[in-house]
């Protein structure tokens, strides 16, 4: 048995900042590499720490670096990785690509898809899904020399119901067994013929048909112990494809099978016929009385596992812990022990003394309530407590109490800051901020005005609480914040773009109305219920689309969730008010509206200058008009971009010119395969890849993949959008095709990037930066994606863009995207191939990365929580992102001046200066609230970096 000292430090093979690479940035290699260590260090002594590093910088790296110290060194059971359902495919592919970066002679091996061999391999590190709880109770059941160093556990799986065959199976064996001998003389005539009805009873014809037994399968294995089942199923099956890859019944369930009350089942099964009498009706009844029988034994199987199952683990991995805020949900209720009196809930208790050490990761630990943040440190204390190794239990609830004192006392003097600086008036500030308030510290007291004093006062209290809270907090959290600037550089790391410079260059104001459009905005304003609940005002000021939408029906059919909200929209105090809405939007095309044409406008100039775009809205009528709009925008210039070339050299053009001769360039380089055009073009694309030729070998780049390559770098630059802005189009009578193909490929758009440069990047990225993985995902994403026009899917009733045709430069995805859909688009658009705009609903705002192409993010529509625009935004700030040391990232936040625009504009700005001080988005939210009439006098930066937590580690950190 390893000492816990051995268990908990980095193993040799783990390379992490120690063998640096060229796909991380070195300081952050370092960053991390000193957090594994000290978290580690933390773990000796005490049950759990939290890493709250900002979204992007990598946490999950830092987690698996731990997972695999611990999980690789302890003989107690696997490593549990908790996450979000909808997440395992992401932590399992960034499994992949840390194995690949950081580990020298491991490489993961999904236990349900390898051999025995690979299995035992001294190289294998051994991981698998669990999806279910079943799922987790094989993986347990597993020897010692298979069994996995890492599971990702569904978050939410514990407490699901279950309905697995087998379970059922093994119930009315158990009920058969138990019931079923002596003078149970009816229940021993159904035991002989039970099999005939087990197939429907169970939803298991398909093992039925598979196997070479039919129907007889099932008597066989009822007269078997669970145990053998495996082996019997096997021998005889069909398709090996269908062979149980682990035993079908858990250990853990065959034990609980004993101690469970099944006569509620048996009497059911006595009911089933044994002869053929009654009809098929009146044996599917039965069927049906039954199946109801074995789902409440089944329920009441699993309640009472699960609280009662002792296993154990070195380690869970908690991904979004802020979750465990409240100890009543279901996901808190796994690790808390269960009071075996009350009426159990499935999953409660499953994971009660089950970790030795927990490790939680979270981005947003401050947008916890003070009393939220030290409940969810309570579930430290769920761990199997051993006191040789973490001191007293009674100690570390006397720590959390000190802490919540602490906090308490932080928030509370946070708060009276607030409301003094609430109560500040212009003519108490005076000059620009960090100056004034640098000036007033300065200032003898007596020369101060009391609304001054009372901000002063209460800025020393508030410092003075933040100071004692953050030594209460340190041991247990992590974090590290974004600097400003990119690390050893003076640029930036992001410029923000607020109300009008989306459309020039004044941050200071809101986009204007114009006149002949002022109507509408006005009688949302009048027809508001409420302050800060104008959902009328809020969906015009999105899109004219997106405001039909919620007149006409009533719903927002905004994006947070996948379906739409049953309750409808309570628009009775504006009846008068829609009447003249009608009348005044009657002619108003969604093109026109005032943040939509500048939206498009700004999307389009960038995509000129060559950058790809990322554009976030709420409302699903929004993200498709944005993505006609811009279409046409596109097409329209690219039409201009072509006359003028004509014209400029001289030539007759009409409407149909520049699109006959695209398409003779098209016929002449793409169509026409043994054409001089064709052969030139196929030449020089082979050249581009064999100029990477080292590197592809290296990475294991296959020939069947480099002609993937090609044939995507040859779609994409048949693209008229392509063609018209960098093919000699206007000497296509006259240049040689191997002239032609060279100026193309070396055309530079406005930002000095050349199409071959952009495709050498992109083959270096899929090279160096790929994990092999990785590379094969985005090919088979590029090679899905459509380079000619996309038809705009019918949408709700009376949809004006419904079969609009659009170009393939700019896609949607929203909640009614389909999810393989999403991701195919994610990994394209991390390409320099189309998509070159994503337009995008809240669906896309966390949990993915669009990074690798992309630097500039519009928010087209705002949010009341300031933290939702920094998760939006977080897309393009991560680890690897286009801009990272070169240039900053561009973020827009337009808003329409004099409107519930510009209300939600103002109040989410001044809940983000406030976010860093007051614990909690909703105090924060309480405290500034949308109804709020007051112009806040700006924070400084110097107020909000005093008071914010310091929780790094300054020092080993570059």
């Amino acid at each position: 048995m390893p000492r816990i000292n051995h268990v908990y430090c980095s193993p040799p093979d783990l390379v992490l900042g120690r063998e640096l690479n060229n796909r991380v940035p070195e300081s952050d290699q370092i960053r991390q590499r000193a957090e594994v260590e000290e978290i580690l260090r933390r773990l000796l002594r005490q049950p759990g720490v939290i890493l709250a590093d900002e979204v992007g910088m990598g946490k999950t790296y830092v987690a698996l670096a731990i997972a695999y110290s611990v999980g690789f060194h302890s003989p107690r059971g696997p490593v549990i990785a908790m996450v979000p359902a909808n997440l395992i495919d992401k932590w399992e592919q960034d499994l992949r690509t840390f194995c690949e970066l950081y580990l020298s002679n491991r490489h993961p091996v999904r236990k349900e898809l390898a051999a025995h061999k690979e299995l035992t391999a001294q190289s294998s590190f051994r991981y698998a899904v669990a999806r279910h709880s079943v799922d987790l109770m094989k993986l347990l059941d597993d020897p010692l020399r298979e069994r996995c160093h890492l599971i990702f556990l569904a978050q939410g799986a514990m407490a699901r119901h279950q309905t697995d065959k087998w379970i059922r199976l093994a119930l009315i064996s158990e009920a058969l067994r138990r019931h079923g001998r002596g003078k149970a003389s009816r229940l021993i005539q159904v035991k002989k013929q039970i099999h005939r009805f087990l197939a429907e009873m169970l939803w298991a014809i398909g093992e039925e048909r598979a196997h070479d037994w039919g129907e007889d399968l099932w008597q066989r294995l009822l007269k078997t112990d669970p145990s053998a089942w495996r082996n019997i199923y096997n021998n005889y099956v069909r398709d090996e494809r269908r062979r149980l890859a682990d035993d079908p019944v858990p250990t853990s369930v065959i034990r609980a099978l004993q101690r469970i009350e099944i006569s509620e089942l048996a009497d059911e099964l006595k009911k089933m016929p044994v002869h053929a009498r009654g009809g098929e009706d009146r044996v599917s009844e039965r069927i049906n009385a039954a199946r109801q029988a074995l789902r409440k034994v089944e329920e009441k199987l699993w309640k009472q596992l699960l609280a009662q199952t002792r296993w154990r683990s070195p380690l869970l991995v908690m991904d979004e812990a802020h979750h465990l805020k409240n100890p009543g949900t279901a996901l808190a209720r796994q690790l808390q022990s269960p009071d075996l009196e009350k009426d159990l809930r499935t999953g409660d208790g499953a994971m009660a003394n089950a970790f030795d050490r927990m490790l939680f990761l979270t981005a947003t630990p401050f947008q916890l309530g003070h009393h939220e943040l030290v409940r969810v440190l309570e579930r430290f204390g769920d761990v199997r407590w051993n006191e040789a190794e973490l001191g007293s239990r009674i100690e570390f609830q006397r720590q959390l109490s000190d802490l919540g004192k602490n906090l308490n006392e932080t928030q509370r003097t946070a708060i009276a800051l607030q409301r003094s600086w609430s109560r500040l008036r212009p003519e108490d500030c005076e000059g620009e901020m960090e100056r004034w308030w640098n000036g007033l510290l300065l200032k003898e007291r007596e020369s101060l005005t009391p609304h001054q004093r009372a901000v002063i006062d209460a800025f020393h209290a508030a410092k003075r609480c933040r100071n004692l809270a953050e030594q209460s907090l340190g041991p247990w959290i992590v974090r590290h914040n974004k600097g400003l600037h990119w690390a050893g550089t003076a640029i930036f790391r992001r410029q923000r773009q607020d109300g009008a410079a989306v459309a020039s260059d004044n941050s200071s104001v809101g986009l204007s109305i114009p006149p002949q459009q002022m109507l509408p905005f006005f009688l949302a304003a009048r027809s508001a219920a409420q302050r800060g609940h104008d959902l009328l005002g809020e969906a015009l000021s999105s899109s004219y689309e997106a405001f039909r939408y919620t007149r006409q029906n009533r719903q927002e059919a905004k994006d947070e969730q996948e379906e739409l909200p049953e309750k409808p929209i309570d628009l009775s105090h504006s009846h008068w008010y829609l009447g003249e809405f009608d009348r005044a939007l009657k002619n108003c095309s969604g093109s026109i509206h005032p943040k939509v044409s500048d939206t498009v406008r700004k999307v389009v100039d960038l995509w000129e200058a060559g950058e790809k775009v990322l554009v976030f809205a709420f409302y699903r009528q929004t993200c498709r008009a944005l993505r006609v709009h811009i279409s046409q925008e596109i097409e329209r210039r690219i039409m201009l971009t072509g006359q003028h070339r004509l014209r400029e050299a001289g030539k007759n053009i009409d409407s149909s010119s520049v699109e006959q001769l695209l398409k003779r360039v098209q016929e002449d380089f793409f169509n026409k395969t043994k054409s001089p055009g064709c052969l030139a073009l196929d030449l020089t694309l082979v050249d581009i890849i064999k100029t990477h030729a080292k590197y592809l070998e290296t990475a294991k780049v296959s020939a069947e993949q480099g002609e993937i390559l090609t044939d995507v770098m040859r779609r994409f630059l048949r693209a008229s959008t392509t063609l018209v802005r960098c093919f000699p189009i206007t000497e296509l009578d006259s240049i040689e095709p191997t002239e032609a193909v060279a100026r193309t490929l070396n055309h530079t758009d406005a930002s000095g990037v050349s199409w071959r440069q952009k495709f050498d990047d992109f083959l270096a990225f899929l090279a160096e930066r790929c994990s092999s993985e990785e590379r094969q995902l985005y090919l088979e994403a590029l090679q899905k994606i459509q380079p000619s026009g996309i038809r705009v899917e019918d949408g709700e009733d009376e949809d004006p863009d419904a079969g609009v045709v659009t170009l393939a430069n700019v896609r949607v995805a929203t909640g009614t995207t389909r999810r393989d859909t999403r991701t195919r688009l994610m990994r394209a658009f991390n390409t320099p191939f189309f998509p070159d705009i994503l337009v995008c609903s809240e669906v896309m705002g966390e949990g993915v990365d669009l990074q690798r192409f992309c630097r500039h993010v519009i928010h087209h529509d705002l949010d009341w929580n300031p933290s939702n625009i920094e998760q939006r935004t977080g897309r393009i700030d991560r680890l690897g992102c286009k801009a990272e040391g070169r240039h900053p990232i561009i973020v827009f936040l337009p808003y329409l001046a004099g409107t519930a625009d510009e209300r939600q504009y103002r109040v989410m700005s001044e809940r983000e200066q406030w976010f860093r001080i007051v614990m909690g988005q909703d105090e924060v939210a309480r405290l500034i609230a949308p109804d709020s009439s007051s112009i806040a006098i700006p924070l400084p930066d110097a107020i909000s970096n005093e008071l914010s937590f310091k929780l790094g580690l300054e020092g080993s950190v570059p």
